[in-house]
């Protein structure tokens, strides 16, 4: 008897470790696959009835993101992202029962676990008590459908190839009505910290070296994001303004809440951010 709790015991602390780096995944959001690497996408509006005006990705590339960053990566991440709008290759995670001693060469005793239908309030508890991630193929949400008619609509063109194009050429032009941003982050803990942004365009990704990330103690992470470019429009600039929504929606996608503080003037604004995670 004392083998079989030893045994149950230790398939738990399995499952624990599982669930440890799990918690860097958002169950809420959609994800598709770029050569080897999980790439979220968020898709942002003005309001939920709106067109998309920005797109976020957001990836796990490390301390060191160099690969994620190159032209040639973001060149096939595009592709690959037009490729999961076209034939809807997106999946998102769900909880599903789990249990270590139904693993083949387990030698404790199954028990009954009940289906988790709750799927957006789950607690370590509850996944200790016997559920686990898993990958589930979903459908592009409705923001995505109507985003890729439209660009393949404008684009006159239905070949995957010539809609990236396309797209990362309309984000690269300033004050357009769609910008695309590459957030970089690393995995800590189990959680993920945003180390570096980038703006899709047209041959690559342009960093925004003026966007900075920084950890503070206690898990928190300070953020600075210009507002204004020292033409006089502060807040107003619709390129800052854009990228700074961008970055704020990927932070609560990323379950971070934000107190915000204003420095300098109409002329040059920085915006600073303490965050903390929601959970």
């Amino acid at each position: 008897m004392k083998s079989i709790v030893f045994k149950f015991s230790m398939a738990m602390m399995a499952l624990g470790c599982f669930i440890g780096n799990a918690q860097a995944i958002d169950t809420k959001a959609i994800y598709f696959d770029s050569q080897g690497v999980e790439v979220m996408v968020n898709f942002q509006s003005e309001s939920t009835q709106s067109e998309v005006h920005r797109v976020v990705f957001s990836a796990v590339c490390g301390q060191n993101y160099t690969r994620c960053a190159s032209d040639s990566f973001q060149a096939n991440m595009m592709d690959d992202f037009v490729t999961a709008l076209k034939y809807g290759r997106f999946y998102k995670y769900v909880y599903v029962p789990f249990d270590p001693c139904m693993e083949p060469g387990a030698d404790c005793i199954p028990h009954v676990i009940e289906p988790f239908t709750e799927q957006s309030a789950v607690s370590e508890n509850v996944l200790r008590s016997g559920y686990r991630l898993q990958r589930q193929t979903t459908n592009t949400p409705t923001k995505g459908e109507i985003f890729i008619n439209s660009m393949m609509t404008e684009a006159g063109s239905t070949v995957v190839g010539t809609i990236a194009d396309y797209i990362k050429g309309k984000s690269e032009t300033k004050n357009n009505s769609l910008s695309m941003y590459m957030v970089f982050t690393s995995l800590i803990d189990g959680k993920r910290i945003p180390l570096a942004v980038c703006k899709v365009a047209k041959y690559g990704c342009d960093f925004q070296p003026d966007v900075s990330f920084k950890e503070l103690m206690e898990g928190k992470i300070h953020v600075s994001i210009p507002i204004g470019d020292g033409s006089g429009m502060g807040g107003n600039n619709p390129e800052y303004r854009s990228r700074e929504r961008s970055i704020e929606d990927t932070l609560n996608a990323l379950e971070y809440k934000c107190r915000p503080t204003l420095k300098g003037s109409d002329n040059w604004m920085v915006k600073n951010l303490t965050c903390y995670r929601n959970k």
